[in-house]
């Protein structure tokens, strides 16, 4: 009775809200919470979330949970279903030949993952996929997605300013890993931080820990490269917040 109950709410509230109903009963919750993070997720956008439930209650999907250190995926594995999380966030990482651990990059909702992977004729995973917390993900597959860019434009759209988007960020990591000293991969990023947050006063959005990690280097000269361009009167600091003061130097070290 309970669940008759709970399902007649549901239905009433997708009336109410003019939303496609569920696939069937056990589906409520899926279309209820995640048709709002799917629309801030760039596949789905300029759609609606009544055009997002439709599309979903078509296509072939799974919801899957994960707790925090769960593995998603290990690097190697055959990538087959587009992952979206629609809740939570997991971090891609990468063993080197010397046995360390890099962090290549961190993925929250509603973000997708590996997105360039999921195609092409060596599609598989070049990171370890890890849970950082209590995560949902939305699993499409391979089959599935192609029949989405086969029946909506829009979708095709966003699919191919993905991948040139992502195109456009490897460069940009290759342009980094050009960069020899710890402080000219410093500078690198605080001045992409400039052109992101269109201010010379940042808002870090990496610890420390994190910078060292997506640099490959020890966590102690993250904070003695940081200490040099502070004392080069390049930086200033406060609590999470870096000034930008002198970004000539800054681009010197690119060189």
């Amino acid at each position: 009775m309970y669940h008759m109950l709970q399902n007649k709410r549901y239905q009433e509230k997708f009336r109410e809200e003019n939303l496609i109903p569920p696939c069937n009963d056990e589906c409520s919750y899926c279309f209820l919470n995640y048709t709002d993070v799917l629309s801030e997720n760039y596949l789905f956008r300029n759609l609606s979330r009544k055009e997002i439930g439709k599309i979903i209650r078509k296509v072939h999907h799974q919801v899957r949970k994960c707790k925090k250190g769960d593995v998603v995926a290990f690097e190697g594995d055959y990538y087959d279903k587009l992952i979206i999380i629609v809740k939570g966030s997991v971090v891609g990482e990468m063993m080197d030949f010397e046995g360390r651990v890099l962090r290549v990059e961190q993925r929250n909702a509603p973000e997708s993952v590996a997105t360039a992977f999921i195609f092409g004729d060596n599609n598989k995973l070049p990171v370890t996929i890890t849970a950082m917390e209590e995560t949902r993900l939305l699993l499409i597959p391979r089959d599935d997605l192609m029949n989405l860019f086969a029946e909506n434009k829009t979708i095709l759209q966003n699919y191919l300013d993905i991948m040139a988007n992502r195109a456009q960020f490897l460069s940009r990591q290759m342009k980094l890993l050009g960069l020899n000293s710890i402080k000219g991969k410093i500078a690198n990023y605080l001045l992409e931080q400039v052109k992101k947050q269109g201010s010379d006063i940042i808002r870090m959005e990496h610890s420390q820990s994190e910078l060292a990690e997506m640099f490959g280097v020890a966590r102690p000269s993250i904070g003695r490269a940081m200490g040099e361009l502070k004392k080069a009167n390049c930086i200033s600091t406060s609590a999470k917040n870096i000034e930008i003061i002198n970004k000539v130097r800054l681009s010197e070290l690119l060189r």
